[in-house]
């Protein structure tokens, strides 16, 4: 039986918060990017390189997927970023593995 990698990790994780500044009406791809990595290493130990398709509307219920892929084995998992509230020029997050 084979070992699950480590960002399988991921897929079965509860939902994660997290928060960004939003620049006028949107959150910059690079922005995106840093943060999701920030999130998903200091929730599970796990550095990984994200890849998002570009920047995501600053609005309630706006969605992106993003590309984790672990930088040792090469292993990747699709994640699904979905704004849930927009406050003060902070837009939050919750980050969950497409299935």
């Amino acid at each position: 039986m084979s070992r699950p990698g480590r960002l399988a990790l991921l897929a079965s994780a509860p939902v994660l918060g997290l928060c960004l500044a939003a620049c006028g009406q949107a959150i910059e791809q690079g922005e995106l990017e840093v943060q999701v990595a920030t999130t998903i290493e200091s929730e599970f130990g796990v550095a990984a390189d994200i890849s998002c398709p570009g920047d995501l509307d600053a609005e309630v219920a706006a969605t992106t997927e993003c590309t984790a892929t672990d930088p040792d084995t090469g292993e990747e998992i699709a994640l699904r970023i979905t704004v849930t509230s927009v406050e003060d020029g902070a837009a939050n997050f919750d980050i969950e593995p497409v299935e």
